[in-house]
């Protein structure tokens, strides 16, 4: 029993001595093969092996900081977008301020334009329509301290929008030419037949008392008459578009569309009316 462990270590103790030989002479000889430049069956094996997996690994790392990065940059990103949110809208609003200002300054050179005598003072913005009830009415934003009174006629570049009917400190009111409390003496442009303009409401008007041989037809400018006093002769006030029978007396009446926009007019120029001629109280 006893010789046949003896034999037992023996073998062992050869086996670890083989073993040892041969791991210090392939290491000598791997280390000379690299010092030579090449490589080793040994070297190709273990690099084929762990290849894929390092490549895997790599992949990995790679993704993983790719992931990371972008989670970082996404952060930059959603900050520098708000930021640029924001400097857009604030362009976007000034540009809006800008366009507004041009279109204001473009509005107020029409007017000057069209009637040079008179002072940027008597310029008004419209700021409120008032439809509905027995009337509609424009509101302005000058009154008596800006030197508006009653009758003063409200114009456009495009022609008479209407009269003042009544006047506070820093407001007026303004009763377009399409209201039943307004009528101007009018005649046409073409064949100078004289009528009176009523305003129907709804803001639409016609031309009435034209005499039975009155030279009427669709399509015919009408201007103010200048007849009366308060309204200047010359003014644009519309254009003929039927004529038809007058029902309130023996001759023609035509239906007259405005020449200004009444219901989109957003500014105007305020002509004095004559004082003489108004009415007594």
């Amino acid at each position: 029993m006893i010789a046949r462990l003896r034999s037992e270590r023996g073998r062992t103790a050869v086996l670890f001595a083989g073993l040892a030989v041969f791991a210090l002479a392939l290491h000598l000889w791997q280390g000379a093969a690299r010092r030579g430049g090449g490589a080793t069956w040994l070297d190709s094996a273990v690099c084929g092996v762990s290849r894929p997996l390092q490549q895997i690994l790599t992949s990995c790392a790679d993704f993983v900081e790719r992931e990371w990065l972008a989670t970082v940059h996404a952060r930059d990103l959603i900050d520098e977008n708000a930021d640029l949110s924001a400097r857009v809208a604030m362009l976007e609003a000034t540009l809006s301020r800008s366009d507004e200002e041009r279109a204001a300054y473009g509005r107020e050179a029409a007017l000057r334009s069209a009637y040079p005598g008179v002072g940027r003072d008597r310029l008004a913005q419209v700021i409120g329509v008032g439809e509905g009830g027995w009337f509609n009415h424009l509101t302005l934003d000058r009154g008596s301290a800006h030197g508006v009174r009653v009758r003063d006629v409200a114009v456009t570049p495009e022609g008479l929008i209407g009269q003042v009917s009544a006047v506070a400190a820093r407001t007026c009111r303004l009763v377009p030419l399409t209201e039943p409390a307004s009528s101007v003496a009018v005649r046409l442009q073409r064949s100078r037949d004289g009528g009176l303009l009523e305003g129907l409401g709804g803001w639409r008007c016609e031309l009435r008392y034209l005499s039975p041989n009155a030279d009427v037809q669709p399509g015919d400018v009408v201007l103010t008459s200048g007849l009366g006093g308060v309204f200047p002769p010359g003014l644009r006030v519309g254009i003929i578009t039927s004529v038809k029978t007058d029902p309130a007396a023996p001759g023609k009446a035509a239906e007259v569309r405005p020449a200004a926009r009444l219901r989109k007019v957003e500014d105007v120029l305020l002509l004095p009316a004559r004082p003489d001629v108004w009415p007594e109280p």
